[in-house]
């Protein structure tokens, strides 16, 4: 359980770190600009909007905008994730959990909606669903590799 959950949490930081510099744009310029603005809720609102639609639309802004960042992100933060959990099974659960967080700060953050609605949840799911699998299998496929290179045999 221990490991599971560092992996998910070391996932999760590693994605929203390189998709903030990379997916966003952000520099210490602008890292200063939005700590010096009035208006730091809304800002971090639109930034983390941003960041978590590009973690989960990795698909569409690889053939559209030919943005290949975030499938850069999802893949690193799942090799990492899956040389922390060194379990294939701990990778999966991995794998989910942080598409759920990922789907939900996207959800709340761009079109503020409510977190209980689960029906209009599951209708943007299906929506997106070609761009969550895409997503999944950029967390997962890399995290199995990783898991493959530290398990240990007992």
């Amino acid at each position: 359980m221990f490991r599971t959950i560092t992996a998910l949490l070391v996932c999760l930081v590693t994605a929203v770190i390189i998709g903030a510099f990379q997916i966003v744009g952000l520099d210490i310029p602008t890292i200063q600009a939005i700590i010096g603005g009035g208006d730091i809720t809304n800002q971090l609102m639109a930034i983390g909007a941003l960041l978590f639609g590009g973690l989960l639309f990795p698909y569409t802004l690889a053939t559209v905008s030919a943005i290949y960042s975030p499938l850069v992100a999802l893949g690193v933060a799942g090799f990492i994730a899956g040389l922390i959990s060194k379990s294939g099974v701990r990778m999966l659960f991995v794998s989910i959990f942080a598409m759920v967080l990922f789907f939900l700060g996207y959800y709340v953050l761009t079109l503020t909606g409510n977190p209980t609605d689960v029906t209009d949840m599951l209708n943007i799911a299906r929506n997106i669903a070609i761009d969550l699998g895409v997503a999944f299998g950029l967390l997962f496929i890399p995290g199995i590799i990783g898991a493959s290179l530290t398990s240990e045999d007992y």
